[in-house]
């Protein structure tokens, strides 16, 4: 696809993968409606884009997971001039603990955000995208959305679901003007390993990526018109090599791989 003269949607703007993302697209020449909770992050990474690209950039703060504020997300999508060619579903969070400890607030809200936000936001886009000549459906899932990952067991589960729902549209839109693409990032040095609470010292640290590299793939991706693609040949081995082993052999190995479970409450 090409990135000049389009533009896209990216939820989760403010930080990590999605700030980076929208930083090498307006280099690219993509103009950009960003959105995100934190206001004061939106409004600074606009200007920073408009100071140094002169791409069109509008931002609106919203949290996705209220029915209201994604309406008003929505309506001011289509308030705007130009009808976006693409959307990035990449807003996304979860939490680390047992399952059996888990708060209820905690499991719905990880389950909202990374299911119901994508799902809907694909829907309600979709009559726009159908129009434009040229559409593209970006979802950031999680290479552990294909592991088991004890701790982490909601969130996986959710970008598994985001996985899956990728294939399929995937092939419902085979042919037409909309192409899908499902990037699974590994791990990656954004605020959500801190913000979950857990310890990633035993995580190699050439496992780990920065955004900026991960966003550059996912923008070659784009571009290359790519439908499943991962942010390192690491993680893709690691999910091939999973997928070959026992269920058995492959929850014992990931049990305690890269953190320890936390104590029962």
């Amino acid at each position: 696809m090409e990135l000049q003269g389009k533009l896209a949607v990216i939820t989760g703007a403010s930080r990590g993968i999605g700030r980076a993302l929208a930083v090498i697209l307006a280099k690219s020449g993509c103009g950009l409606l960003l959105t995100a909770l934190e206001e004061d992050e939106l409004i600074s990474l606009r200007e920073y884009l408009a100071t140094e690209t002169g791409i069109e950039v509008a931002s609106m703060p919203a949290d996705l997971v209220n029915s209201s504020d994604r309406q008003c997300f929505l309506d001011w999508i289509g308030r705007q001039k130009n009808p976006p060619d693409m959307l990035i579903n990449n807003a996304g969070a979860g939490y680390f603990g047992r399952f059996a400890s888990s708060r209820r607030i905690d499991i719905e809200r990880t389950l909202t955000l990374n299911i119901q936000v994508p799902t809907l936001l694909i829907r309600e886009i979709l009559p726009v995208l159908r129009k434009r000549p040229q559409a593209k459906i970006v979802n950031i899932s999680s290479a552990i959305s294909r592991l088991p990952y004890p701790g982490l067991a909601v969130y996986g589960a959710a970008k598994g679901y985001l996985s899956s729902l990728s294939e399929s549209l995937a092939g419902e839109f085979a042919g037409s003007n909309i192409s899908v693409l499902c990037f699974h990032p590994g791990f990656t040095e954004t605020d959500f390993m801190s913000s979950a609470g857990m310890d990633i010292g035993k995580v190699p640290k050439f496992l780990v990526r920065k955004p900026e590299v991960v966003a550059r793939r996912i923008v070659r991706a784009i571009k290359n018109d790519v439908t499943w693609s991962y942010s390192d040949l690491s993680s893709r081995f690691g999910i091939f090599l999973a997928a070959c082993l026992p269920h058995r052999i492959k929850i014992r190995m990931f049990k305690e791989l890269f953190w320890r479970l936390p104590d029962e409450a």
